[in-house]
């Protein structure tokens, strides 16, 4: 599994528990050149596995769950209550991923910039999740899941600041290919623990909390990033940090690695946002075991294709080639669910979106990392990247539920899935930097 990732830390002493990845180079905005270690891609990746599992679980199945609970099984108010959900904590994420990008690139704590962000965040995702099990109200649902995106964004902007800090240029596709592998493989173990175990609603939220924060202590506590010296320090304005957020987009090929972004995320939403719904008011099964089932084929879409995709991007360092494919696949998997509203089809098209859009995710995420225009700004200009990753959940969230209720109902929803992977392989051909 980590055939390209050769033991960094290897030379340590026997007993030695922590990683020390300082000793790589001297300055932490300097472009790593060595080969990150087993380690610390195995602790990041378990990291990313925790907060993905509870993430990704509670948006398909646990915050569905609860909002039919509070709709009283009315599925027109529970889509309502959902989108309300999805676009609000979209406002949250925004804003939380540009602010802790900013202060994350400026902080000066001895372990490195990220890992402070990284338990911080995991700690107040768990508080929010505790007190969300307790919510009787649509209000309070919605408030609670938008406390909860703070902490959730706090620590995935972190640790997606860590790939640029820590991993060469020609090793990025592949950790971001176990990037994929944590974000699919968490969710499913999500899905599984709140479908069989932790059957209701209280007991989920507390069980995917505890599980979080067990999961990320290895990379926040067991790793060191290069600390930031106090004189590499810029200092931090508002009106500096305002400008900084439209910057990055007056780079060409930042902007359009944004706009890519921004149409293979809204893909993506279309297709997952209402897929509960979809199971159970389209296809007519039980939405919880055919999410269940769908993630499966997903999974191990993805588990099959996203590492070998990344080494592939990695020898060749042609990144947009397979970027364009796998978006292609991302809308292609929107037909079948436009026009066969069986399980079967659902099936075909989980196992074509989880070939795509893994393969998209860690070749893009290392084409990202490639066109950010500061290296004093890694985390800035990756907390305006998630821009383009939440925008589309605000405007899925929103006109996904119009779609539905108002202009076709489902067919709708996911032809407009296809149209937009189409224009995300559009947007990444501009791009120069990156071949």
């Amino acid at each position: 599994m980590y055939a390209k990732i050769r033991d960094a830390g290897s030379e340590e002493p026997a007993m030695a528990t922590m990683d020390t990845t300082p000793g790589r180079r001297s300055s932490a905005l300097s472009e790593p050149v060595r080969p990150v270690s087993r380690r610390w891609v195995t602790k990041w990746t378990f990291a990313l596995f925790g907060i993905s599992l509870a993430y990704f679980s509670t948006q398909q199945i646990l915050l569905p769950r609860h909002a039919n609970a509070i709709a009283g099984g009315d599925s027109a108010v529970a889509i309502a209550i959902t989108s309300y959900a999805g676009v609000a904590a979209a406002v949250v994420a925004i804003i939380v991923s540009i602010l802790v990008g900013t202060l994350s690139d400026r902080t000066l704590h001895s372990r490195g910039r990220r890992q402070i962000w990284v338990i911080g965040g995991a700690g107040l995702a768990a508080v929010a999740f505790l007190l969300q099990g307790l919510q009787t109200s649509a209000v309070g649902l919605v408030g609670m899941w938008m406390v909860f995106q703070v902490g959730y964004n706090a620590a995935f902007t972190a640790l997606l600041a860590a790939i640029p800090d820590e991993v060469p240029v020609n090793e990025r596709a592949t950790v971001s290919g176990f990037l994929v592998l944590g974000q699919s493989i968490g969710p499913l173990a999500g899905m599984a623990l709140i479908g069989f175990v932790l059957t209701g609603i209280v007991n989920a939220y507390v069980g995917l909390a505890i599980f979080m924060v067990l999961l990320t202590i290895p990379f926040a506590l067991g790793t060191r990033g290069v600390p930031l010296d106090r004189e590499q320090r810029s200092p931090l304005r508002i009106k500096t940090a305002l400008i900084g957020i439209i910057a990055p987009l007056r780079h060409a090929d930042f902007a359009w690695a944004f706009g890519q972004r921004c149409m293979i995320g809204l893909s993506n939403a279309f297709g997952v946002l209402f897929l509960y719904q979809y199971l159970r008011d389209a296809v007519g099964t039980n939405p919880e075991t055919g999410t269940l089932i769908l993630s499966l084929i997903y999974t191990t879409a993805t588990c099959a294709v996203s590492v070998p995709c990344g080494r592939i991007s990695d020898r060749t360092l042609k990144r947009k080639r397979m970027v364009v494919i796998s978006s292609i696949l991302c809308g292609a998997a929107g037909i079948t669910m436009a026009f066969w509203h069986t399980l079967p089809s659902a099936m075909i098209a989980a196992a074509i979106l989880g070939t795509g859009f893994s393969c998209y995710l860690s070749v893009d995420q290392a084409l990202i990392t490639q066109v950010l225009p500061r290296a004093e700004d890694r985390g800035k200009d990756l907390g305006v990247i998630q821009l383009a990753n939440v925008l589309p959940y605000i405007v899925g969230s929103a006109l996904g539920g119009l779609l539905i209720n108002s202009f076709g109902g489902f067919t709708t929803l996911y032809l407009s899935m296809v149209v937009t992977g189409l224009a995300a392989a559009a947007f990444v051909m501009p791009i120069k930097a990156v071949r």
